[in-house]
């Protein structure tokens, strides 16, 4: 029976039978680079060498009386426009992605007829089939061998089983990281207080027009008019029912003033709010535009922290987004659609500002982000928070500009636990190797891929890949993935 030939999942030996003698087992190209010294220097310096492709050239017979269909069956399987996958019988394990190359030139007598099929593989390596694995088993090392002749690209899955602020692998001389190294798990505390907790399906108390706004603009106006929708028992939401007039921002606004909680001002405090910010159901042509933004600030209404969300293209659903410290416009996302805030019923989108110490912490939950900054006013006291909905000019107002609830917590001494890690329990990393694509919980992300990263390369042997995270963290599953490879 002929040698088993499988290119492209076709078996050849159906049509040709491979002629005694063939071996795939054709060495590679050497190529050496060599500096010429020149002058009347002797000999040259060796820089490097490397492979380019090779040709394994396959001698074959066809015969019978069907050798008209037989070749045209061939030449049907051979007519592909890239490498595919070339597996020979007496080498099973091992698979060449080739491509046909050269004439295929027949010598024809009656119903016999011989020729040589030219196989080029462009890397110049047969791989595995199989891949191998490896799995940590809760070590912070994992042993693996590559039995191949090459080194090889390897790929990682990786599950957490606590917060993590990063992971790493090294190898040798390289390493692969993704995440902060800088993060910290915190410090313990004794106790937080929620001082309230306003959900806007009635009037709590909030005073209108008379709060603190950013400095999106010179000009914003506190002119309108706040009220209140209910939806359910407890949920519903505020809104503007009469923006008045401006030429600039305005609109209305509401502030809560929280000199009269019991404790005094806090210092280092945790704010959550839910909120709509959509042009959904508009009735102009027009999708509106609109300013959404809620205001921190002390007893001397100096800004603390305030988180801005504008849409200033009315014919886009899509969103600038901003954090202001004090005066100055520190951080913003401007004209993306993935900000573009879509009202969720009852739920809505979801901010955390968090002030401890010198440090404010935004977390837009609903959009997977935090960014941290350093507060202008370290020791400022939180005496007033302002919800500010406005339209600019007479363009067409924002159709749901609604805020629907915000609750605040005091956090009673300065050292108080971090804000959660990068990686939480449960996150999934996968990395493939050959491609250096990293996805985290399935998306695709190398926005905290460290810049001095790597692929990890494999050389032929046993090796030893080590595992990092924080101090803090507990060792995850990890589990290593490569294909072997033979020149």
């Amino acid at each position: 029976m002929s040698l088993s030939v499988k290119f492209n999942d076709q078996e050849l030996n159906t049509y040709i039978k491979v002629l005694s003698g063939f071996t795939p087992r054709v060495g590679a190209e050497w190529e050496p680079t060599l500096l010429d010294l020149g002058g009347d220097r002797r000999g040259s310096i060796f820089q490097y060498t490397t492979y380019k492709s090779k040709i394994i050239p396959m001698p074959f017979e066809i015969s019978g009386e069907s050798i008209e269909e037989k070749y045209d069956a061939l030449m049907k399987i051979l007519n592909v426009d890239e490498p595919k996958p070339l597996v020979f019988g007496c080498t099973p394990s091992k698979v060449y992605y080739a491509i046909p190359t050269g004439s295929l030139d027949m010598e024809e007598v009656l119903y016999y007829g011989s020729g040589v099929i030219e196989w080029l593989v462009p890397e110049g390596v047969a791989y595995s089939i199989a891949e191998v694995t490896a799995q940590n088993n809760g070590s912070k090392t994992i042993t693996v061998e590559n039995n191949g002749t090459e080194a090889v690209p390897i790929s990682f899955d990786v599950i957490m089983k606590s917060d993590n602020g990063y992971f790493a692998l090294v190898l040798g001389d390289r390493y692969y990281q993704i995440g902060h190294t800088e993060e910290v798990d915190g410090e313990t505390y004794d106790e937080s207080i929620q001082l309230f907790d306003d959900h806007f399906n009635v009037d709590r108390g909030w005073r209108q027009n008379v709060g603190v706004t950013p400095p999106v603009t010179p000009k914003r106006d506190q002119v309108g008019t706040i009220k209140y929708n209910q939806e359910s028992e407890n949920e519903g939401y505020a809104y503007v029912s009469t923006y008045a007039a401006g030429d600039s921002w305005h609109g209305a606004s509401i502030s809560k003033d929280l000199a009269s909680m019991s404790g005094g001002l806090p210092t280092n405090w945790r704010a959550t709010w839910r909120f709509d910010f959509n042009a959904d159901g508009a009735s102009s042509p027009e999708a509106g535009v609109g300013h959404q933004s809620v205001t921190f600030s002390d007893e001397d209404d100096n800004i603390i922290v305030s988180v801005v969300f504008e849409d200033n293209n009315p014919n886009k659903n899509s969103s600038d987004m901003a954090v202001y410290i004090g005066q100055q416009r520190m951080w913003t996302v401007k004209n993306t659609d993935d900000f573009y805030v879509t009202g969720r019923g009852d739920n809505g989108p979801c901010v955390v500002v968090e002030k401890i110490g010198a440090t404010i912490t935004v977390r837009f939950s609903y959009a997977d982000i935090n960014k941290s900054f350093e507060a202008e006013l370290p020791g400022a006291k939180l005496a007033k928070i302002t919800w500010y909905a406005a339209q600019y000019g007479e363009r067409v107002a924002m159709r749901n500009n609604f805020f629907r609830a915000i609750n605040i917590v005091r956090h009673n001494v300065d050292k108080w636990e971090d804000i959660p890690n990068y990686f939480s329990a449960g996150d999934e990393l996968e990395m493939e190797g050959e491609t250096g694509k990293l996805y985290i919980n399935g998306v695709y992300n190398t926005d905290v891929v460290d810049m001095g990263s790597k692929t990890l390369m494999l050389p032929p042997g046993q090796h030893t890949i080590g595992i990092l995270t924080s101090d803090f963290a507990q060792i995850p599953d990890v589990t290593i993935k490569y294909r072997e490879r033979w020149i």
